[in-house]
């Protein structure tokens, strides 16, 4: 005879309560095992954890409160060391070192047992990088007298404090030059607004129909080419430019010319209309 009827209904809705909660405290204990059981192990245990995020193998060092140092690990692929410790951690100074990253310290105080911190690290990156431009491009750049390559042109993976002495050369242009040092982490754009090293005279007259084709110019003795009444390609500095009309007529004139400068060289009436 099924005697289940005859139960109570309050112990009835007791045991499917019962039933309902172990089922829920097992669910909960298969998702959350892991930490659980970490938890339970630092109590068990008496540890203290301090997780460090850093770079992929980062050289992790701990200066104790004795003042000793000893290394304990790199971090890993992923860029994580955890540091393990028994008990409470009073105070440790953890040290942080790579290749190609500024070294970093971090001082961790009074973590208690079973706690668990974490550190993101910096880690500014030691080397630095450099970039030429000029306008035009096309220049030959050399670094501390040595030629690199033209511009555009840029070097990378270069250590901190680095000092660079940057020279750009291109025909028909002053060369320019600069001193940098190089900053790890940063990009040093160096833009470099070429200037012509050959300069211009233009020779001017208010006297209508005046004929620039009859007139020889010199400029220290040398004959220039006027390209209508132009001269190109005239050396910057201190010049005597001599004009000499067809029939013999000189003008004489000291200038001082500047690089890229067009001068402009005004003829006088008589000599126009003398010369003409």
């Amino acid at each position: 005879m099924d005697e289940s009827h005859f139960e109570d209904p309050g112990a009835r809705i007791f045991k499917y309560c019962f039933f309902a909660c172990l089922l829920v405290v097992t669910a909960v204990g298969i998702w959350k095992k892991e930490a659980i059981l970490s938890y339970f192990s630092f109590r068990e245990f008496g540890e203290a954890k301090i997780v460090i995020y850093t770079v992929p193998a980062t050289k992790v060092s701990v200066y104790e409160a004795s003042g000793n140092r000893r290394e304990v690990g790199l971090a890993g692929r992923d860029g994580k060391f955890t540091l393990v410790e028994q008990g409470r951690i009073k105070a440790v100074r953890v040290h942080l070192s790579h290749p190609y990253y500024f070294p970093e310290e971090k001082l961790f105080e009074n973590v208690e047992k079973g706690q668990v911190v974490t550190f993101q690290a910096a880690m500014t990156p030691l080397l630095g990088s450099i970039r030429v431009q000029t306008f035009p491009n096309g220049a030959t750049v050399f670094v501390d007298d040595e030629e690199v390559g033209v511009s555009p042109w840029r070097k990378r993976d270069i250590r901190d404090g680095t000092q660079l002495f940057v020279e750009v050369k291109s025909e028909g242009f002053i060369s320019q030059y600069r001193e940098i040092v190089i900053v790890g982490g940063n990009e040093e754009d160096l833009v470099f607004s070429l200037v012509p090293s050959e300069c211009t005279i233009s020779l001017e007259t208010d006297t209508a129909g005046f004929s620039f084709e009859s007139l020889n110019v010199f400029v220290d003795g040398e004959l220039y080419t006027l390209n209508g009444q132009v001269l190109r390609f005239v050396r910057p500095g201190r010049r005597i430019v001599e004009v000499v009309s067809h029939d013999g007529l000189k003008l004489q004139k000291s200038i001082n010319i500047k690089p890229g400068q067009t001068l402009h060289m005004k003829l006088p009436d008589w000599f126009c209309e003398d010369g003409s």
